[in-house]
């Protein structure tokens, strides 16, 4: 019999915690500011942690999709009269829409906007 005892095998390192993000102010103000400019969308979606919680990556998301809603409604302008009249029922829409989800992620909520949500929800869960 022999005095050594048997060691263990290295344990690898612990996996990265993702977290709610509903918990941290910044992230609910960078959830909220994300929807006023898409820049901090897409910085929200590149920097460390904030890209791997699911609440600041559900909101970034989504105002991304918004402003390319807004986006492509500012072509729509060029058609006369119809095209103008679609960019401002599209542009109200979008602030109205852009408000309402400001509120709820200040709230620290998740709200699917309708129609937009099932258009981008594969980018927040991928």
């Amino acid at each position: 019999m022999s005095d050594e005892t048997p060691v263990a095998p290295p344990q690898p390192p612990p996996a990265p915690q993702v977290t709610s993000g509903q918990d941290d102010g910044t992230a609910k103000l960078l959830a909220a500011l994300s929807y006023l400019f898409g820049i901090v969308a897409i910085i929200v979606l590149l920097i460390e942690p904030y890209k791997n919680q699911r609440f600041t990556r559900f909101h970034a998301v989504q105002a991304l999709g918004l402003w390319v809603v807004g986006f492509v409604a500012s072509f729509v302008s060029i058609v006369p009269f119809i095209g103008w009249i679609i960019w401002l029922v599209v542009w109200l829409a979008v602030v109205v829409v852009g408000i309402i989800a400001i509120i709820n992620a200040l709230q620290g909520k998740y709200w699917e906007i309708p129609i937009l949500y099932n258009a981008v929800k594969n980018f927040i869960d991928g």
